[in-house]
C-alpha cells in the first residue's frame, strides 16, 4: 500500500475555509475597533476643547480679569488645545475625511468622519462656539454645543 504524504486536497480546502472565516470575522472586528477608536478620539478633542475654554475663563476669574472673559469667547475653540488636530482648517468646511475645520463667521466647528458609520453614517458632525451672557449683556463664559 502507497502512503500519501502530505495533506490531501480536501483536508487543504477545509483548512483554507477555516482560515478565510477567521480572517473574515477579524476584518469585521477591526472595522469596530477602528470606528470606536475615531469616536473616542471625537469625544476627547471637544471634551479638551471644552476643558481648555473653561481653565482660560478660570484663569481671567481667578486674576480678577471677568472683563476679558470675552476674549476667550470670540476666539476659537481650537485655541484652547494643547496643539491643533492634524488637517485642522480656519474659515472653512472640512473637505477631507478626518479632518476639523472651525468657521468664524458663523462661529461653527465641523469635522468630517473617516469612518461614518461609527457616528451613525452622519457625514458631518458640527459644534457651534457660543457666548455666554448674562442679564446686563456682559460675557461671562462660553460653551461647545452640539448640533447634530
Amino acid at each position: 500500500m502507497k502512503r500519501q504524504r502530505g495533506a490531501s486536497k480536501f483536508e487543504f480546502a477545509i483548512t483554507v475555509a477555516i482560515f478565510g472565516v477567521l480572517a473574515a470575522a477579524l476584518l469585521v472586528r477591526l472595522d469596530a475597533i477602528q470606528a470606536e477608536a475615531e469616536r473616542a478620539e471625537v469625544a476627547l478633542t471637544v471634551r479638551n476643547m471644552r476643558v481648555g475654554i473653561q481653565l482660560a475663563i478660570g484663569e481671567r476669574i481667578m486674576r480678577g480679569e471677568e472683563e476679558r472673559i470675552g476674549e476667550v469667547a470670540e476666539a476659537s475653540p481650537m485655541d484652547f488645545l494643547g496643539h491643533r488636530p492634524p488637517g485642522f482648517t480656519a474659515g472653512r468646511v472640512a473637505e477631507t475625511p478626518g479632518q476639523w475645520a472651525y468657521d468664524p463667521l458663523t462661529r461653527e466647528l465641523s469635522y468630517l468622519p473617516r469612518l461614518p458609520q461609527a457616528f451613525d453614517h452622519v457625514g458631518e458632525l458640527r459644534w457651534r462656539y457660543v457666548a455666554r451672557v448674562d442679564a446686563s449683556g456682559k460675557t461671562v463664559g462660553a460653551s461647545l454645543v452640539g448640533l447634530n
